[in-house]
């Protein structure tokens, strides 16, 4: 399992887990509460990873079908059409609540939002045009 790509992945993801929770404890930061969050949330996901590589090791046949069905094209295009929604969808409640922010008065709320969604545009934006020219 040690060569395992998966496995590399999920043991740098927790170690970077533990060293955000850890810098989190130590009292450096003002606010911890978001650092313990958040590197709980990569141990986390780091774990699963590698129980998920561990599962895949252990049974060939199971390593053999979701490689498989990661090179399907259909896989390809569902994946695809699913960020594109999850794209725009999140461009529209990021636009609503930009504007209800502003509306009731929130300036930071909805400056933010606001700038998430000029951030996420520019984003798309520069990434197609590199995509662009690499195909």
């Amino acid at each position: 399992m040690k060569h395992n790509k998966w496995f590399k992945i999920s043991v740098v993801e927790i170690l970077i887990g533990i060293a955000v929770n850890l810098l989190a404890f130590t009292g450096l930061v003002k606010d911890p509460g978001v650092l313990t969050g958040a590197g709980s949330g990569i141990m986390a996901v780091g774990v699963a990873q590698l129980l998920k590589a561990a599962r895949m090791e252990a049974n060939p046949e199971l390593k053999k079908r979701i490689e498989t069905a990661s090179k399907d094209e259909r896989y390809a295009f569902i994946s695809m059409k699913a960020k594109e929604a999850a794209f725009a969808i999140y461009l529209m409640i990021a636009a609503v609540l930009c504007l209800a922010w502003m509306l009731m008065g929130n300036r930071e709320a909805g400056t933010l939002a606001g700038m998430s969604i000029c951030l996420l545009v520019l984003l798309y934006a520069v990434l197609f045009r590199i995509l662009a020219r690499k195909y």
